[in-house]
């Protein structure tokens, strides 16, 4: 009798154990993916003012109808435009001092919230899936303020990757620094589920996506960033540190080597962790990404009009 009792408690409690890994952690971690609007406290410059970036107000509407806030300033009319796109839990502040480092330097700048962040609509976040959709939103928008200036995607971590998904959805742009980025929806779901859970990647993960992708209606694989790196013949810098645990520099390694682009370059700043170049080395990020651009803007052929040959 206590044989038979014993048996059905183990039963239950490997039940119970399934039940949590196999349904429990992949539907909650889907809600905690796409539902969350966590956003971490910003360092640094809090206004525009405090920088020096004179701005207007900014708002669009990204193809799915999700309002998006931002500040723009035009710069030189002879010079680039450049978008910036700031990572997760973050919003527009993230790179403010970069596009007022930018603007002083004659670059129309465009600082925007992805949706779910900041002032921007409440929505469904995707690691960069629909992001990329915002990115296409504000790229026309400055298109209508600014005409056929060339323009520049600078991203940091998801925003880097909703970036290079972006320029395959509305191509045309100039150049892309890919500041911290992952190579994929599916990579990096699996990634910080074994580096922050210590859970295997397998079959955990492959939940996660599924069910992420049932419940939002899209294909994962719409965010394979690295598939498209491969497809696209854009001047890209990606950018890694050190010390990142969650987008290691060999994932910049290994997307560079994959770009066809013969103008691509590749920085890696010792001791920085993840997304925190510019602050561990703020003048060889800087000197380092305008050295790019320069070098972009006076090749034959780069920074042509969208639709040009």
């Amino acid at each position: 009798m206590l044989t038979r009792w014993a048996v059905r408690l183990m039963i239950a409690f490997g039940c119970v154990i399934l039940l949590i890994l196999f349904v429990i952690i992949p539907v909650g971690a889907s809600f905690l993916i796409t539902n969350g609007r966590f956003r971490f406290p910003e360092h640094g410059a809090k206004t525009a003012q405090s920088v020096g970036l004179e701005v207007t107000d900014a708002e669009f509407f990204s193809s799915d109808g999700i309002s998006l806030r931002g500040w723009w300033n035009p710069g030189d009319a002879s010079m680039p435009l450049i978008i910036f796109v700031h990572g997760l839990n973050r919003s527009r502040l993230e790179l403010l001092e970069r596009a007022a480092e930018s603007n002083r330097r004659g670059y129309g700048v465009l600082l925007f919230d992805l949706r779910n962040h900041g002032a921007s609509g409440k929505a469904y976040t995707t690691i960069g899936i629909f992001e990329s959709r915002d990115v296409c939103a504000a790229s026309q928008w400055a298109r209508m303020k600014a005409g056929a200036r060339p323009q520049i995607l600078w991203g940091v971590s998801m925003g880097a990757s909703s970036a290079i998904l972006a320029a395959k959805q509305c191509p045309g742009f100039a150049a892309i620094i890919s500041d911290s980025s992952f190579l994929s929806f599916r990579e990096t779901v699996g990634h910080h589920l074994k580096l922050l859970f210590r859970l295997p990647a397998f079959p955990i993960a492959n939940l996660i996506v599924a069910v992420t992708a049932l419940r939002m209606g899209f294909n994962p694989d719409e965010g394979d960033v690295e598939a498209v790196v491969r497809e696209l013949n854009v001047p890209i810098m990606f950018i890694a540190g050190t010390e990142d645990r969650r987008m290691p520099p060999a994932l910049a390694q290994q997307m560079f080597a994959t770009s066809p682009n013969p103008l691509k370059e590749l920085l890696v700043v010792p001791g920085a962790g993840h997304g925190e170049a510019f602050a561990a080395d703020r003048q060889t990020y800087l000197n380092s990404v305008y050295r790019f651009f320069e070098r972009v803007r006076y090749n034959p052929g780069s920074f042509r009009k969208p639709g040009g040959s």
